[in-house]
């Protein structure tokens, strides 16, 4: 009877005390409505008098350098210009010079320095909050998305009120692709320290197909890390807002840029950044044109320190790039009316707006830039040629035409896409993504002499009858 008696005393006490049995989980830490992984050795703690966050993972993800010097217990956390300075047991911190008073003295724990939330924002910039029925520490760069009152709004039944949904984010050649259902118009703002974009998508939810497909957890956020872009490091998402429901889409920078956004195909959403201060050059035309000659651009994309997407077996996008237009230029060269001019003939980095700067002064008639694709997961494969103004149509049409039947892959379109290359030029300008880097069939004949010549061959044909030759 006693054993009975102290089961049911232990089954009462989990069901009046339900939130003792979870009492050593650690609580969650939030950036910019992105969850941030923490080390499971010192994760945020709730002491009772203070929440206390591991400044590394939050100093981390906001690009700030954090250095540890045992002998003297003290962290610095550096950025620029801005500095932080903590010792291990003092309840005093140094912000750019000035002292500042802790709730609490930081803790060294396994390594870890963890200290007070409220100096976080202090320190930082940054807005806190504390949920403590969730046990989450929201830091967020911006204040929170406000709706707007509107009479005509209150009107409406929550069930009526329609979400427009983000179905794919896709990143190439420093430019976002939104795949979405619905009517978004995106805002875009700007921060510093550290450098970011960020672009919200008001009355936006992500879809099933994106949470499914790209989302790294089951509330649609997630990052990814950019290898093919010299100024933009990470893109973070995640839902920021529900009530009113809005996506954020923020771009971790190494420094300032400046972003637009325009309308694609099939309600595509497209953001081009562009890093200020690029240097700029003034190119020559490279010989002399002779009356009736034909002047060619081969842009081969990326190069240097933009290595353009990386394949499933770890090859660049830019060595491929520049294989295909090393081979174009090669074939062009037998044409005595056609003067060829190729953006760069080795590992050389070029801005997207001094590729322009080439065509312009060489007072092309063409330009074709040549690219290999890339996606977030490994299904999507195939060709696609896009251009952005009228008067390059009927070059992507004969591009296309010539290229789909030699390389067997699908066939995904000629589509309209507000590109750098396609959109400054004032010559027909074509681009074309010659296979997917990211898929295992692709890549495996994209990276052979064979596929390779097969598409500088076909290339070739086409600009031929485009400039009726």
């Amino acid at each position: 009877m006693r054993k009975w008696s102290a089961v049911f005393v232990f089954i009462l006490f989990l069901c009046v005390f339900p939130a003792m049995v979870h009492a050593d989980t650690p609580p969650s830490i939030v950036l910019d409505g992105v969850t941030i992984e923490q080390q499971t050795g010192a994760p945020a703690e709730n002491t009772g008098k203070t929440v206390m966050v591991p400044i590394r993972v939050v100093s981390e993800n906001l690009g700030y350098e954090v250095k540890w010097e045992k002998a003297t217990q003290t962290v610095s956390v550096l950025k620029g210009a801005r500095s932080i300075q903590m010792v291990a047991g003092q309840e005093e911190a140094t912000v750019n010079g000035n002292k500042v008073s802790l709730d609490a003295p930081p803790l060294i724990k396994q390594g870890t320095t963890l200290v007070p939330l409220r100096f976080v924002g202090e320190g930082m910039g940054l807005l806190v909050g504390w949920d403590n029925g969730t046990k989450t520490v929201s830091l967020s760069s911006l204040p929170p998305v406000v709706e707007v009152d509107n009479e005509e709004d209150s009107l409406e039944t929550p069930g009526s009120v329609s979400l427009a949904e983000l179905n794919s984010i896709n990143f190439s050649g420093n430019q976002l692709t939104l795949g979405t259902k619905g009517n978004i118009t995106p805002k875009l703002s700007t921060l510093t320290n550290p450098d970011r974009i960020i672009v919200d998508l008001p009355g936006t939810t992500f879809s099933q197909q994106f949470i499914q497909g790209q989302a790294s957890k089951p509330d649609g956020s997630g990052s990814f890390q950019v290898t093919d872009s010299s100024f933009i490091t990470q893109i973070r998402y995640a839902n920021f807002s529900n009530s009113p429901a809005t996506v954020r889409i923020v771009f971790d920078l190494s420094h300032i840029a400046t972003a637009k956004w325009s309308h694609g195909e099939n309600q595509e959403i497209l953001i081009d950044l562009t890093a200020n201060g690029e240097t700029t050059i003034t190119p020559q035309p490279a010989v002399e044109i002779p009356n009736g000659t034909k002047v060619v651009i081969i842009d081969p994309g990326h190069g240097g320190r933009q290595s353009g997407a990386v394949s499933v077996t770890g090859k660049y996008e830019k060595d491929f790039n520049l294989a295909v237009g090393l081979k174009v230029q090669a074939l062009l060269q037998s044409y005595t009316d056609i003067q060829t001019v190729i953006t760069r003939k080795d590992d050389t980095e070029l801005s997207l707006q001094q590729r322009v700067d080439i065509a312009e002064l060489n007072h092309a008639d063409v330009f074709v830039s040549i690219h290999g694709n890339k996606f977030t997961t490994p299904v999507p494969n195939g060709i696609e040629t896009l251009y952005t103004r009228p008067e390059s149509k009927e070059l992507a049409d004969i591009l296309h035409k010539y290229v789909l039947p030699i390389t067997g892959l699908k066939d995904r379109g000629i589509k309209t896409a507000s590109l750098h290359v396609t959109r400054e030029t004032t010559m027909p300008a074509v681009l074309l993504e010659l296979g997917f880097l990211s898929n295992e069939s692709d890549e495996a004949i994209m990276f052979t002499e064979d596929y390779q010549n097969k598409c500088a061959q076909a290339i070739v044909d086409g600009i031929l009858e485009f400039l009726g030759k």
